[in-house]
C-alpha cells in the first residue's frame, strides 16, 4: 500500500506547530502570536518531553527556545531529526539580543534556521508559512513522480503489472535460478469468447471482463506469484518455485476458481472460462522474452484447441510438452 501524505497541515486545514518554551510568559505570547497567524499550536516547557509528544502528534514544524546555560533545544533538534527523516521545518527561537546564544546556534545548531523573538511575531509566522509551502510543493513533486513511475509497472486498465514489468522480473527470476540453482514457470491465459462477447455487448463489456480476470487471478494464486496483462486480451503469471510436474495442478486451479466465480452482465450471470497455456524452467530455455512467449504460445494452441470442438468441455492435459485448457465460452 502506498503512503498518503498530508499537505497544508492536519486534513487540509490548520498546520500543527509544536512550540517548545520553558519560559512561561514567552511560551504564552509566543502561541498567541503563532495563533493569530493561523497555526495549530501545541506548547510545551519540557525539552525531554519533545521526543514522545513529537511522535504523538507529528507536527508540521517545531519551534524550540535556545536559551544559555545548556541549549537543551540544539539536543533535542538531534532527536527530532532521527525521528522526523529530516522532513519537519525546524527554528530556533532567539533573543535579539542574546548574541551568544545566536552565536551558538548558528555555529553548533545543527544548520537549524534562527529567528529572534520579536513583539509582533511576523517573521517567525512569515518563515513558517514559507517553509511550509515550500515542502508542500515538494512532497507534491515528489507524489507526481512517485505516480509517474507506477504508471509506468501497471496496467492502466486493470491495475495490475504490465509486459515490460513482468519481463523485467522473469529475467531476475531466471538469473537467480541459473545462478544458484532452482525452478519457476510462466503461465498464460485469456478470457474465451471476446469477439463475440464484445460484438453482444460492446467494448465497455470487454473491459469490465478484462478487470474482472485480473481480480480473480489475483486472488487464486500465491502472494510470491506474479500477475500482469501482458496484451489487450492476455495475462501472464511468474509462478516462482513452480515446477513443470505442478504447473498443470496450478492450471487447474486458476481455471477451476474462475468458473466458480460468475460475471454479472444486464442483471445475467456468466459462465466466463478461461484459455491458460504454460512452460517451465529448466524445461524449457530461453531469455524472457523467449519464455514469455512460449507460454503465449501454449495459450493459443489450447484456444485453437477448444475453438475446433463443437461441445467443449473443461479441464487440463498435456501435449508434446505443452498444456492446454479446454474451456467453453462466454455463455448465459
Amino acid at each position: 500500500m502506498a503512503l498518503r501524505r498530508k499537505h497544508g497541515g492536519k486534513a487540509g486545514g490548520q498546520p500543527t506547530v509544536l512550540l517548545v518554551e520553558p519560559r512561561t510568559e514567552d511560551l504564552e505570547q509566543t502561541r498567541k502570536l503563532l495563533t493569530e497567524a493561523g497555526f495549530r499550536v501545541v506548547p510545551l516547557t519540557r525539552f525531554d518531553a519533545v521526543g514522545p509528544l513529537f511522535e504523538v502528534i507529528r507536527p508540521d514544524a517545531v519551534v524550540l527556545a535556545a536559551q544559555p546555560p545548556d541549549f537543551s533545544a540544539v539536543m533535542a533538534v538531534r532527536r527530532l531529526r532521527q525521528l522526523g527523516g529530516g522532513t519537519v521545518p525546524l527554528f530556533y527561537l532567539v533573543d535579539p539580543q542574546d548574541h551568544e546564544a545566536w552565536r551558538f546556534c548558528v555555529e553548533k545548531g545543527q544548520c537549524v534556521d534562527v529567528v529572534p523573538r520579536t513583539g509582533m511575531g511576523a517573521e517567525l509566522a512569515l518563515k513558517l508559512h514559507a517553509q511550509l509551502r515550500l515542502k508542500d510543493a515538494v512532497m507534491r513533486a515528489t507524489e507526481g513522480e512517485e505516480r509517474a513511475a507506477t504508471r509506468g509497472l501497471h496496467d492502466p486498465l486493470t491495475g495490475i503489472y504490465n509486459k515490460p514489468f513482468l519481463l523485467e522480473l522473469i529475467g531476475m527470476e531466471l538469473r537467480r535460478a541459473e545462478r544458484y540453482g532452482g525452478v519457476f514457470s510462466v503461465a498464460a491465459c485469456a478470457p474465451q469468447g471476446l469477439r463475440v462477447f464484445q460484438k453482444q455487448y460492446g467494448r465497455a463489456m470487454v473491459e469490465r471482463l478484462l478487470v474482472y480476470t485480473a481480480v480473480v487471478l489475483g486472488q487464486t494464486v500465491r502472494d510470491s506469484d506474479v500477475v500482469a496483462r501482458v496484451s489487450n486480451e492476455e495475462f501472464a503469471v511468474l509462478l516462482p518455485g513452480t515446477t513443470a510436474e505442478a504447473l498443470p495442478g496450478v492450471l487447474a486451479r486458476i481455471s477451476a476458481r474462475f468458473e466458480l466465480a460468475r460475471f454479472q452482465v444486464e442483471g445475467r450471470a456468466l459462465r466466463a472460462s478461461l484459455s491458460l497455456g504454460g512452460l517451465s524452467f529448466p524445461d524449457v530455455l530461453g531469455t524472457p522474452t523467449q519464455l514469455l512467449g512460449g507460454a503465449i504460445q501454449e495459450l493459443r494452441r489450447a484456444q485453437r484447441a477448444a475453438g475446433g470442438r463443437q461441445e467443449p468441455s473443461v479441464g487440463v492435459r498435456s501435449e508434446e510438452g505443452g498444456l492446454e485448457l479446454e474451456a467453453v465460452t462466454l455463455s448465459s
